[in-house]
């Protein structure tokens, strides 16, 4: 006879398997039930009946292939076959028929039916019990009574203590180096080759920078100061306004300019005293000029007054003034040039997003770019401080490091003993450059990466060797079977305190490995 199966799965109900049988063909159907103990497509007797009738319906003998006690049970009320096995099912000649009725209708039940608890109570009173079977039923109450405190007793043993057990595996470090090409033309990761996919971003970056001016020049800072005395040489009352230019000997005169008007009396012989100052080019200490130098006037005064500094003229000073020189230029260039690239890497460091990385040393000028300088001051220009602007396009290898780490710790695994797991907490990774980006963008990079490994500890092998023994044993146990920490012994807890021995139930033992 010809037989189909149908694979149930977890969602189905009685609406999707009766419309499955719709398309059965075949004298015998099977019904095979999902593996996963949680999975139950009919959960009522009465969805089995509804689906024994639409199989009877299509003229097709209908049988089970499940674990299910509840399914079970209710396939032996409609008395449906139950195979454990599809195979079990292909291999059984004769199936079960299945019962056509099996509820009684309400409307078919006697309105006056005695109850069937309250029949057999009053069967049990229609014959007297002998003495033998009196002390039969003591003697059975006795033992039920008994296997209920050994049961009672039992289940206080193995399933009323409990016990935590925390375990320190030890550790040791390992580490390694993977090479890893950042390709921008890729956009997929080649975790064997190492290659993993980059972005090229680019930005337009200006800085300035300045540096103090380390030439150096004398310069005046302040005028001398003195007095000069006019002699008339007329008989001519002459004045002398204020701003009168007078002037020392010698090749390079220093002048000076009187500070207040002066008038000589007439006759010749009478004198004026007037106070000067340096002016022009002798502010400085050019104009401190020794006694009897200061002897000339300009203009027609010249002709009818004499001049003459009985004293020091005093007081004029100079100061050091900055001057650009070659030198500056030179060392502020690379300055500015390195402030821009920490600008650009600043901001290309703000357009990043979750773990995007710039590849070290990526960051630099556009190659189809140079760099527009424009300094504040020429050589020789008399300037406390020199500035340098500058602006350039820059670009950046931008990277995500998660891809670059899962290769870098793939090579790592490779050094792992067997029996031992990386501590994943403790893994740390560094990034270098290998090779820059070529024109193409492609960079090498190297990653190092290091952490701890540790003996691999399966908590439920712990628990299951550690059941029903004592707190010494199970610390020999612990130490004899694995690889642990010498500095931290494992700890072990049983409660309630006075049970001296680990629970007889290995679900009782909570076992826990702390790295």
């Amino acid at each position: 006879m010809k037989l189909q199966i149908i694979q149930l799965e977890s969602y189905d109900d009685v609406i999707s398997i009766r419309d499955r049988l719709t398309f059965v063909s075949t004298e015998r159907v099977l019904l095979v039930w999902p593996k996963r103990a949680n999975a139950h497509p009919l959960k009522r007797k009465l969805d089995l009946v509804l689906i024994q009738r639409e199989a009877e319906r299509r003229q097709t003998r209908l049988a089970l292939v499940t674990a299910d006690p509840a399914v079970i049970e209710y396939a032996h009320d409609l008395n449906i076959s139950v195979f454990r096995s599809v195979h079990a099912g292909q291999r059984a000649g004769g199936w079960k028929q299945p019962r056509n009725k099996v509820f009684i209708d309400r409307a078919d039940q006697p309105t006056d039916s005695p109850d069937p608890f309250e029949l057999k109570l009053i069967a049990s009173r229609l014959r007297e019990l002998t003495p033998a079977e009196r002390r039969q039923r003591q003697v059975l109450r006795g033992l039920v009574l008994l296997l209920l405190l050994a049961t009672i007793v039992g289940a206080a043993v193995t399933v009323g203590p409990g016990a935590d057990v925390v375990i320190y595996p030890a550790q040791s470090q390992i580490e390694t180096t993977a090479q890893i090409i950042a390709d921008p033309r890729v956009t997929f990761v080649d975790m064997e080759q190492g290659i993993i996919p980059a972005v090229i971003s680019t930005l337009e970056v200006e800085v300035s920078a300045s540096i103090p001016t380390t030439g150096s020049l004398d310069v005046p800072n302040s005028p001398a100061t003195g007095k000069v005395v006019f002699t008339n040489q007329t008989n001519d009352e002459i004045p002398v306004p204020a701003g009168t230019v007078v002037y020392s000997t010698g090749r390079d005169p220093a002048r000076f300019k009187t500070l207040e008007d002066a008038t000589i009396a007439a006759g010749v012989g009478n004198v004026a005293t007037v106070s000067i100052e340096a002016i022009d080019d002798a502010i400085g200490t050019r104009g401190n000029v020794e006694p009897n130098l200061i002897i000339f006037i300009e203009g027609s005064l010249n002709n009818v007054l004499a001049v003459r500094n009985p004293d020091f003229t005093r007081g004029g000073t100079v100061r050091p003034q900055g001057v650009v020189t070659t030198a500056d230029y030179n060392n502020l260039l690379p300055l500015t040039h390195d402030k821009l690239i920490q600008t650009a890497r600043t901001n290309f460091s703000a357009r990043l997003s979750g773990t995007q990385v710039i590849v070290p040393n990526s960051v630099q000028l556009q190659p189809s770019t140079t760099e527009q300088t424009t300094y504040s001051a020429f050589v020789g220009d008399k300037v406390e401080t020199l500035t340098l602007t500058m602006r350039a396009t820059v670009q950046a290898l931008i990277i995500d490091q998660q891809p670059a780490q899962a290769a870098a710790r793939a090579r790592l695994a490779r050094l792992i003993p067997e029996g031992q797991e990386l501590v994943l907490e403790s893994l740390t990774y560094e990034m270098g450059l290998v090779r820059p980006p070529d024109a193409t963008g492609r960079a090498a990079l190297v990653m190092a990466v290091s952490g701890n490994i540790s003996a691999r500890i399966d908590t439920d092998t712990a628990r299951d060797r550690l059941v029903g023994i004592g707190t010494q044993d199970a610390l020999e146990v612990l130490n004899r079977d694995w690889l642990l920490d010498p500095l931290r012994p494992p700890e072990i807890t049983i409660w309630p305190s006075f049970f001296g021995r680990l629970p007889m139930l290995a679900a009782r033992i909570n076992v826990v490995v702390k790295e």
